[in-house]
């Protein structure tokens, strides 16, 4: 249970660590459309890719410090 929680906690704290250093212009949408009309702030931005990929590479962080500090 213990180990459950700690990479539970690991990688939450591991992937907002790498969503926060994520650069701002990759999370705007590349289009013409969305920059020139009067589209809500919320709809410019896509983060589905940044927040999987961040909690991925914080899972993977955090994998690997439970597996090298448990083991």
């Amino acid at each position: 249970m213990e180990t459950f929680f700690t990479l539970a906690l690991l990688t939450v704290i591991y992937g907002l660590f790498f969503l926060s250093i994520y650069p701002e212009k990759y999370l705007r949408k590349i289009s013409h459309i969305y920059n020139h009309k009067n589209f809500p702030e919320y709809s410019k931005f896509s983060l589905s890719a940044p927040i999987f990929f961040s909690f991925l590479m914080g899972y993977s962080l955090a994998a690997t410090m439970v597996f090298i500090f448990i083991s």
